[in-house]
């Protein structure tokens, strides 16, 4: 069908429809782009304001730049009617997504926030939206969240189109205000934002009723009868507060605008989401300054400005109290004393112009008593009328090179010996497939394959990487001991001092940076290791793992698939893609997904018996699926072999969670935290327990 310069199927591509209008995927047929084509219908004649009120749709929303806000290309007439063309958005609506599930309070408050940016750019142009709702909440394939339909929004100053006391808007969300017919501030709207946080969050509508007078007369009354922690076992009281001070029926007492509302929820999300602190790396160790050499034209100023730079250098190395700094009166560096590292330093002066070069050489044990190793060259240069100036530019420009380099070089094991290259890789290959079995005892066994392969080469990248990946897992099964995600940190420092190139290390970090809660962190480590190595597939699964857990399930996917093609015997990735392919609403994918993943557990299985992790996962896809037998007997054989393993246990509380049995599965996860399992970094965000919330003893798990 031709509409305008607008191409459709009037059957096929129809996208929605409301009483004044319908909604077409479309083409723009002088552009060549795909819009979402908005249709005023022609009974809306019948409706003198009809018309008047989607032109102002149209001209509000076109004002409103912003990712959050669905924007619009144009507005016209034909054929005897209007229309608006808008960006063509693919996702789901919050209406649509929580009546298929009940979405955890992490993805809820991440929603909220890009909500509350989106209306509080509403109200910066003094708009009032007037029909917040679900519907109008669309959450995109990728994460970004739209706000819809601006059809009913009115400028506080607007001359009004409707009369006073009629009722506009979608009851179920409205203020009292707005159900009196009253006249309208932001704060009306910010009443809105709570009833549609409470019904996302909650799993329910705040003011139930069977009838349209029923509602209108509970929001009349006052709160919502029953609070968010009534209906949803486990909710965050402070995310309760905030909701409830948005719905408060006094509009004073509400947040004032969207912005106050955003700034609020931040504080909210800020208590929900602690991190934990980053640990720099220490500069320790003894350096050897000696005097600098000069050169250039100029050689007395020159002479001049290197007493100040030896000066200035000694003084700002000297606050790293772990470095002690030692003065040397010669050039060349002495032989047989005991130092960790010999700073060289050229300084040329040319006019206003200075050169500072720095070799930085490490001492290493030697036959003879220790060696001096040149490692590292550098050059740092300035140009500055002012000598003093230039002095201190190109101390500071050089202090920035020697704090990096100083603990690069700390990292460097120090050892003498032949090099076993090749048998010390093949201990941190295998190490690494026996540490991804998944229990306590597969991490020990590996950490002492990895202490081996280290042995024969202390100068494996490989092994330290695999070192790192080991620590980060002690954090998870030696009670949330952060000491653990510094030691991987270190680890991988070592590695990648040792090999730039070294992908493992990469990961390792960022899985470090991950379980901190360090994210953009985690991310971009994963990133530079499929960089260096597309094969890397732990980057792969665990870059997904970040990117669903944002709601960013369209590129969680393929980097889900693709785990599955590196390791296909790594089950855990598609219970993952599972889940997120069901996010997608690509529900017949995802049952394949999991009929392959249990194909491919029990071949696993039938070489490796061991893998706890490879059971277990399957156990979660037969339990998703809805197979009990299936699920229990997999989850009794992990337990039969591993009887007192946290790590076995939490996730048998999992599967009994996902299988409805809230009393074995909160004695599965008491005796994962008995053991030493730090379950406390789960029970916020997993779904999967949310069964278990109202109970007693899981809030006692919680605190």
């Amino acid at each position: 069908m031709r509409f305008a310069h607008f191409q459709f199927d009037p059957d096929t591509d129809r996208l929605g429809e409301g009483p004044l209008s319908e909604v077409y995927k479309a083409v723009d047929l002088q552009l060549g782009r795909t819009v979402a084509l908005k249709i005023l219908r022609s009974h809306a004649e019948i409706d003198p304001q009809a018309d008047t009120r989607f032109l102002r749709e149209a001209k509000h929303t076109s004002a409103l730049a912003h990712p959050n806000i669905t924007t619009i290309y144009e507005y016209g007439q034909d054929q005897g009617t209007s229309f608006i063309a808008m960006e063509y958005l693919q996702g789901r609506t919050l209406e649509k997504i929580i009546k298929d599930q009940a979405l955890g309070y992490e993805e809820c408050v991440r929603i909220a926030m890009q909500l509350t940016q989106a209306l509080a750019v509403v109200h910066k142009h003094n708009l009032i939206h007037r029909d917040l709702k679900p519907a109008n909440i669309l959450l995109q394939d990728d994460g970004n969240l739209k706000l819809l339909d601006f059809g009913i929004a009115r400028a506080r100053d607007e001359a009004g189109i409707t009369q006073h006391g009629m009722l506009v808007g979608t009851v179920l969300y409205m203020s009292p205000e707005q159900v009196r017919g009253d006249e309208l501030d932001f704060r009306s709207d910010i009443f809105s934002l709570g009833a549609v946080l409470y019904h996302v969050m909650a799993g329910a509508l705040p003011f139930p009723g069977e009838s349209f007078p029923e509602v209108c007369m509970a929001i009349l009354d006052g709160q919502p009868p029953r609070r968010p922690s009534q209906v949803r076992s486990g909710f965050p009281p402070a995310l309760e507060e905030y909701i409830l001070r948005c719905m408060n029926p006094d509009p004073g007492r509400r947040f004032v605008n969207a912005e106050a509302a955003h700034a609020g929820l931040a504080t909210v999300a800020d208590n929900l989401t602690g991190t934990n602190a980053r640990r720099q790396t220490a500069l320790t160790g003894t350096l050897l300054l000696p005097e600098i050499q000069c050169g250039g034209s100029t050689p007395r100023s020159c002479h001049v400005m290197a007493s100040g730079v030896r000066k200035d250098l000694a003084g700002a190395l000297s606050r790293n109290k772990g470095l002690t700094v030692v003065l040397h009166p010669d050039i060349t560096p002495p032989t047989g004393e005991a130092f960790d590292y010999y700073l060289g330093c050229n300084l040329t002066v040319e006019g206003h112009r200075g050169k500072l070069e720095l070799s930085l050489g490490t001492y290493r044990p030697g036959e003879n008593g220790p060696q001096l190793v040149e490692t590292l060259r550098d050059t740092v240069t300035h140009t500055d009328d002012d000598e003093w100036t230039l002095q201190e530019n190109l101390v500071r420009s050089s202090m920035r090179i020697l704090r990096k380099r100083i603990a690069e070089a700390s990292l460097l094991p120090t050892f003498h010996g032949d090099r076993k290259e090749g048998e010390a890789k093949a201990y941190a290959s295998k190490a690494r497939e026996v540490l991804h079995r998944g229990t306590t005892k597969h991490l020990l066994a590996a950490s002492s394959m990895l202490r081996r392969a280290l042995d024969l080469d202390p100068y494996s990248a490989e092994a330290f990487a695999c070192l790192a990946e080991a620590k980060v897992r002690k954090f998870l099964y030696w009670d949330g001991d952060t000491s653990f995600l510094d030691e991987a940190r270190e680890h991988s420092g070592r590695a990648l001092a040792l090999d730039p190139q070294c992908a493992l290390a990469h990961t390792a970090l960022g899985f470090a940076n991950h379980l901190s809660g360090y994210y953009e962190d985690a991310q971009r480590e994963y990133r530079l290791a499929i960089q260096i190595d597309n094969k890397e597939w732990l980057a792969h699964r665990l870059r997904g793992a970040i990117l669903a857990r944002e709601g960013n399930f369209k590129n969680a996917s393929p980097l889900l698939q693709r785990t599955i093609g590196l390791k296909p015997s790594h089950i855990a990735a598609y219970d993952h893609l599972f889940t997120v392919l069901q996010r997608l609403d690509r529900y017949e994918e995802a049952l394949e997904i999991a009929d392959k993943g249990i194909a491919a557990a029990r071949k696993h299985l039938a070489r490796v018996a061991d893998d706890m992790d490879a059971r277990l996962h399957l156990a979660m896809l037969y339990a998703r699926l809805g197979n009990e037998e299936g699920a229990r007997t997999e989850v009794d054989a992990a337990r039969r072999r591993a009887p007192k393993d946290g790590y076995t246990a939490f996730h048998a509380g999992c599967i009994f969670a996902l299988l409805g049995e809230p009393l074995e599965a909160i004695s599965a996860i008491s005796l994962a935290q008995d053991r030493g399992y730090f379950v406390k970094s789960e029970l916020m965000r997993n779904t999967d327990l949310d069964i278990l919330r109202g109970l007693p003893e899981f809030q006692e798990l919680a605190n």
